[in-house]
């Protein structure tokens, strides 16, 4: 304990720690780069660990992997989820919701000179999107065709053998869109002809077909 000592008396004081700055050496192997500060005397509580500079690159690494657009919409769904106070469903209950909407989709694949396009229904959300997307162009030449080319993005899953996402690289719809918009117009004709066929043969199938059937129905909704 430092004392200070004079003519007139003496006096004891407790002193403060000295700090103590550890830097490694750069020229090794070792991981941990960041700078570790440390008092003599008992340890403090609440110090900090020294900084894994590694596992710190490869988490940015993971990071920068992931695709922009997805990390995009897991924060706006996470978002989402906190101001509305719904929770997102869990992994059973997303598998059966997927299994259901596998059993009730339909599908159509079109040959064209070898080439194989497989096209689906649209789930009501993916609908309202591509709707709400093209009417800004209602009113417009634009409106048509961008119509067709917000449906198509959406409703083609897969060319050649290929799943839509590999094919195009990404899960993105900016991908996807941007695919449309490099097909030729006679085979982006076709394929929304073909659409439009998916959709109506879709309706008929879940269509009431009698009035036997339309009777039950109406019964239904009376209970």
């Amino acid at each position: 304990m430092p004392e200070f000592k004079s003519p007139l008396g003496s006096k004891s004081f407790a002193g403060q720690p000295m700090r103590e700055f550890d830097v490694p050496d750069e020229t090794g192997n070792s991981e941990e780069f960041a700078p570790v500060m440390r008092r003599r005397g008992p340890a403090l509580h609440g110090t900090q660990p020294p900084v894994n500079m590694q596992a710190a690159i490869d988490y940015q690494n993971s990071l920068q992997q992931e695709d922009p657009a997805e990390l995009e919409r897991q924060i706006r769904e996470a978002r989402l989820a906190k101001t509305t106070g719904r929770e997102r469903l869990n992994d059973g209950a997303k598998r059966r919701v997927e299994m259901l909407v596998g059993m009730t989709r339909t599908t159509r694949e079109v040959d064209l000179e070898g080439n194989k396009f497989v096209l689906h229904t649209l789930p009501s959300a993916d609908m309202r999107r591509a709707v709400m997307a093209a009417s800004e162009f209602d009113g417009t030449v634009q409106f048509a065709f961008e119509m067709r080319r917000q449906l198509l993005s959406r409703s083609l899953v897969e060319i050649a053998g290929v799943e839509i996402n590999q094919f195009v690289g990404s899960q993105s719809l900016d991908a996807k869109l941007d695919l449309i918009d490099h097909l030729d117009e006679p085979l982006l004709g076709r394929l929304y002809n073909e659409y439009l066929t998916l959709a109506r043969d879709a309706n008929k199938k879940y269509s009431i077909k009698s009035n036997e059937e339309a009777q039950e129905v109406a019964e239904d909704l009376k209970k």
